[in-house]
């Protein structure tokens, strides 16, 4: 698991906004309804929840990013209740909460179907979750496919031991099923902007928190720059706007009800 306190992933969460917009108002949830934002980091969907003055609750593996939604939410004088905690171990009672939202963030737990339990657990009876999950194909998961194969080579490793594969619909149902919950899937798209592919390599790399973790490893391994010549050909190549930078990526809200 990455450290996603490092770097400056405030920056990705601007980038991913859109999304969380988009699964609050799906979410639509009451004043009367209780709220649970897993994996929170600075706090993009938490923040919008309380603005239907819900009670939300956000939980984030990393201080920092907590610390971040806090103050975000202090600015916005929102009352938001922000934990430091684990997907995998909610620190919440049984059916605590109406509603459950996790933007691209239940994904990476280390154990997915013990996240995906606990999640249930905290849910009431009638409530429900939209959990978002990028997509194969496209440009930005060409670059992360060969982010993932130098690391790997850089550690000897093969790589994560095979898990659930969150894009796949049968596996879904199918986990939603053993919990006595329905899954239904709505499919999106999010298009990422900068000045240039080299500036949005850059931008990446001197903040987003997987590659501030693995730029020493790499550097130790002698295979930084043949990473940063590959990762600009799948950039140049995947670019949308000959005048600037502009890629598309593909991905899906998973609605879960109980």
């Amino acid at each position: 698991m990455p450290d996603w306190g490092l770097g400056k992933y405030e920056l990705t969460a601007l980038e991913l906004e859109p999304v969380a917009e988009r699964v609050v108002a799906m979410a639509s949830p009451l004043r009367t309804e209780s709220v649970l934002d897993v994996a929170c980091g600075t706090g993009n969907a938490a923040i919008l929840a309380a603005r239907f003055r819900s009670k939300v609750t956000g939980l984030d593996q990393a201080q920092r990013l907590i610390e971040v939604a806090r103050t975000r939410a202090a600015d916005e004088g929102l009352d938001i209740t922000f934990e430091v905690g684990d997907a995998e171990a909610l620190p919440f009672p049984d059916r605590s909460f109406d509603v459950v939202t996790s933007i691209f963030g239940m994904i990476f737990a280390g154990d997915p179907e013990r996240a995906f339990s606990e999640m249930i657990r905290v849910m009431r009876p009638g409530g429900r979750a939209y959990l978002t999950v990028w997509l194969p194909g496209g440009t930005i998961d060409a670059m992360v496919g060969l982010f993932i194969k130098y690391v790997n080579a850089a550690t000897g490793e093969p790589g994560p031991p095979s898990r659930l594969q969150w894009h796949e619909e049968p596996a879904v149902e199918e986990l939603a099923a053993r919990h006595g919950a329905t899954a239904t899937f709505h499919e999106g798209e999010l298009q990422f902007f900068a000045d240039s592919p080299e500036e949005y390599l850059r931008r990446n790399q001197e903040n987003h928190p997987m590659s501030v973790g693995m730029k020493p490893l790499l550097e130790n391994a002698g295979t930084l720059e043949d990473l940063e010549s590959e990762v600009l050909d799948v950039l140049r190549s995947g670019n949308e706007d000959p005048d600037a930078f502009r890629v598309t990526s593909r991905y899906r809200v998973i609605e879960i009800r109980l």
